[in-house]
């Protein structure tokens, strides 16, 4: 599938006139909570020429593709693989604002195309501003348990676990004050001594369950999740570190990454 996706990459590239930094998987796959039927969540980051950014007529900073199982075009509902790039300066703005996304996608561990361990990467990893990615994380967190559990009709493992990772990524940069893992396994290892001991465990069972099950499967509501949803959104948070990214920083970076050929 790698070697397909590749060649899909460097189609977009050609049709669009741009070049693509770096793609990678960031979804359920590099988050070590894949089902069988999982599809592939490809995000990438690309550049243009200099000339398409000196124009009073400026160019999509997001593009989206989809594909189906027989890699023809699609509606990204129900798609195989489905894309979503951004242009290196939407990418640049939102990680300068510690967006956990493109924070994700400078440690995604599964590569397709390109280099994501560009030079922020390492200066991200000590300059991020906590309170920014703790509220990121639990807004996600609070967003994924209202829409997808409280008001949804049909619920699955699928976005329990969203909602969990939200809420326990929060968890972890307000209690370590660093880039949470991007396995959900891994996280939920390093905060044992946090996590009550029974969700410990059932957040355990859920991931196991889902990697054997399928993606859409309807499931009851987990009444101790539930629970401990709702402790945690009573909760205060406070005391933060006021270390944040310094522009100049990723000026920088943009500057030269623009003008090389």
């Amino acid at each position: 599938m790698k070697d397909k996706i590749q060649n899909i990459l460097q189609q977009i590239e050609q049709d669009n006139n741009i070049k693509i930094i770096f793609a990678i998987e960031n979804g359920s796959r590099s988050w070590g909570m894949a089902s069988k039927d999982s599809d592939f969540d490809v995000r990438f980051v690309f550049k243009r020429a200099l000339n398409d950014y000196i124009t009073l007529n400026p160019q999509k900073n997001v593009i989206n593709f989809a594909f189906d199982e027989k890699l023809n075009p699609c509606d990204a509902q129900g798609s195989l693989i489905d894309m979503s790039g951004f242009d290196i300066y939407k990418y640049l703005k939102l990680l300068l604002a510690s967006n956990p996304t493109t924070i994700e996608w400078l440690n995604s561990p599964i590569v397709y195309y390109g280099d994501n361990n560009l030079p922020l990467r390492e200066y991200m990893k000590e300059n991020f501003n906590q309170e920014r990615l703790f509220k990121h994380y639990f807004s996600l967190f609070r967003h994924n348990y209202w829409e997808f559990i409280q008001q949804a009709k049909a619920i699955t493992y699928k976005k329990y676990l969203y909602s969990m990772r939200g809420l326990l990524n929060a968890k972890y940069v307000y209690e370590f004050d660093k880039i949470p893992p991007l396995d959900l396994r891994q996280t939920v290892k390093e905060l044992e001594n946090i996590i009550p001991p029974d969700i410990y465990k059932k957040i355990q069972e859920v991931i196991k369950i889902k990697s054997q099950g399928l993606e859409r499967d309807v499931i009851l509501r987990i009444p101790e999740f539930d629970a401990y949803f709702n402790i945690e959104l009573q909760k205060e948070f406070s005391n933060f570190n006021p270390r944040k990214p310094d522009v100049e920083v990723f000026n920088n970076y943009l500057q030269k990454l623009i003008i090389r050929p």
